[in-house]
């Protein structure tokens, strides 16, 4: 317990530490003010810099990307939540206009806070749009069929809505105004954090989750102490 709470405290900590940097980070307007390895914040429009990623539920053109598949099923005390089941993430290259340039900002790979665009709704006996169906097939950690209950209960599972899905898509697309908090590195923005969203408001999206992972790991930090102690 001692050891599981300290790693959690720990990871949550340093997710805490990063989101910060939307705050601590100075601004940028041209990566020619910036010093390598200085930490900075652009904010800007986004541009494409040449290839870009294809939202597979909407088919817009994206730089940045998350995709979200969740499912209504019964949790472990028996209560109906939601569930992600697919959520893979793709980005490349881009810029952000500034009203002085044009900064590279190489593809992210860490923390992204993008705005939330729901693209269906899809009840466990209907059909997806055309789309979706196609995407669904063609990936095979998605079940085809939605999770349901045995058929004595079925009509549980429909009044509660169970198998249900929604698919989502995180976006930063070109012309989306985005912040960037990451390093300066050879003429270009290493990025830490992508946020769609001004940087107090990501600050608060990043850092919530993060935060409550802190909570739980000094709750069992704690416990674990007292356990020694009590040993």
């Amino acid at each position: 317990m001692l050891a599981i709470g300290l790693f959690v405290t720990l990871v949550s900590l340093r997710y805490v530490w990063r989101a910060s940097g939307l705050l601590r980070a100075t601004p940028l307007s041209r990566i020619e003010d910036a010093a390598d390895g200085a930490l900075v914040r652009v904010s800007g429009t986004v541009e494409s810099t040449g290839e870009t990623v294809s939202a597979p539920f909407s088919g817009i053109d994206c730089v940045a990307l998350r995709t979200t598949v969740t499912e209504r099923r019964l949790s472990s005390y028996l209560l109906p939540t939601d569930v992600t089941i697919h959520e893979p993430t793709q980005s490349v290259d881009f810029a952000v206009r500034t009203p002085h340039a044009a900064i590279p900002v190489d593809a992210p790979r860490q923390t992204v806070a993008l705005d939330q665009v729901s693209i269906a709704t899809v009840a466990p006996d209907d059909s997806p749009p055309e789309r979706i169906a196609q995407y669904v097939r063609e990936t095979p950690e998605i079940s085809a069929e939605p999770w349901s209950l045995p058929a004595p209960v079925s009509s549980l599972a429909r009044a509660l809505s169970l198998g249900r899905r929604r698919y989502s898509e995180y976006r930063a697309c070109p012309g989306d105004d985005v912040t960037v908090v990451g390093r300066v590195d050879g003429g270009s923005v290493s990025p830490l954090v992508v946020a769609t969203d001004t940087p107090m408001r990501a600050l608060v999206g990043t850092a919530t989750t993060s935060l409550a992972g802190l909570l739980v790991g000094v709750v069992g930090l704690a416990l674990g102490c007292l356990l020694v102690v009590a040993g």
